[in-house]
């Protein structure tokens, strides 16, 4: 099992219309990684947000990805928020 396995199924529910490019993102790197323990997820995921847009993802951050823009008025928005408080909170527990 690669770490990518953690992020077959998508939320129903997403912060920015960014984020499930963001998630996208994420799972393809991560087909070629090992699982990792909860903390070490936690610390690739916020390495990779600060990767793709030069910030520390944390709560209060909203940023803006061009890759990840494809329309709309939130586009390519990646919300630290539904990061911090949702999104890790699910794939650490899918590990």
């Amino acid at each position: 099992m690669k770490l990518s396995a953690v992020f077959e199924e998508k939320p129903e529910v997403w912060g920015l219309r960014g984020d499930p490019y963001f998630w996208d993102f994420l799972k393809d790197l991560a087909k070629d990684i090992d699982p990792l323990t909860s903390d070490e997820l936690e610390g690739w995921v916020k390495a990779a947000h600060f990767a793709v847009s030069g910030k520390e993802l944390s709560p209060t951050s909203m940023v803006r990805v061009e890759r990840f823009a494809h329309g709309g008025m939130s586009s390519g928005g990646v919300d630290g928020a539904w990061w911090t408080e949702t999104g890790i909170p699910l794939l650490k527990s899918r590990l």
